[in-house]
């Protein structure tokens, strides 16, 4: 009877190589999958590699950024807070700029306010208004007679003395009660 054949073990590595390589990081397994190829014995994880090139720690890539990558990086930075600090200068001295507006506007208003406190000042200190204030104390002149109106007088009639229909020198027409009644019915003859 013949001995029985153990079966062969799969192929460990996508590229069909012989050896086991879930040990090595991926960027060697191309290198190793192809040194590992001629001497496929396995080996458990971790043990070291006994036969094939050792692999030099100088000879490994290491993982970082480019120089020319840091320069971009920190020229990106600079640039960043340039913008930034332009930014903050053109919004103070657009900030500025509207206050010095309002103050103009302010200055302005306080300048027509004083104006026309100097006018009223000179008012007041006319002769007609000090003659008028000293009416109402009844320190006028010894001609004059003071008066007041009771706060419940009732109005003036239209027609009364030193009314403005019945001024002096006002032309006073005399009309016919049937002009009267023509005007209200067809309207005023013009």
């Amino acid at each position: 009877m013949p001995a029985p054949t153990t079966p062969e073990p799969p192929d460990a590595t996508p590229d069909g190589g012989d050896g086991d390589l879930a040990a090595v990081p991926a960027f060697l397994r191309a290198r190793a999958g192809a040194a590992g190829r001629a001497a496929a014995p396995a080996r458990a994880v971790g043990e070291p590699q006994a036969d094939g090139p050792a692999l030099e720690a100088a000879a490994l890539p290491m993982p970082g950024i480019a120089p020319r990558r840091l320069v971009l990086i920190a020229a990106g930075i600079v640039l960043a807070w340039v913008l930034v600090s332009f930014g903050r200068q053109v919004a103070e001295a657009s900030a500025a700029s509207a206050r010095a507006d309002e103050l103009r506007a302010a200055n302005a208003a306080l300048r027509d306010e004083v104006a026309a406190m100097e006018e009223e000042l000179e008012t007041i200190q006319g002769s007609r208004y000090i003659d008028l204030a000293a009416r109402a104390y009844r320190l006028g002149t010894a001609q004059e007679i003071p008066f007041a109106l009771a706060a419940n007088a009732p109005p003036l009639a239209a027609d009364a003395p030193g009314s403005a229909s019945v001024r002096l020198g006002a032309d006073t027409t005399v009309r016919s009660p049937i002009d009267s009644w023509l005007d209200v019915l067809f309207g005023p003859d013009d």
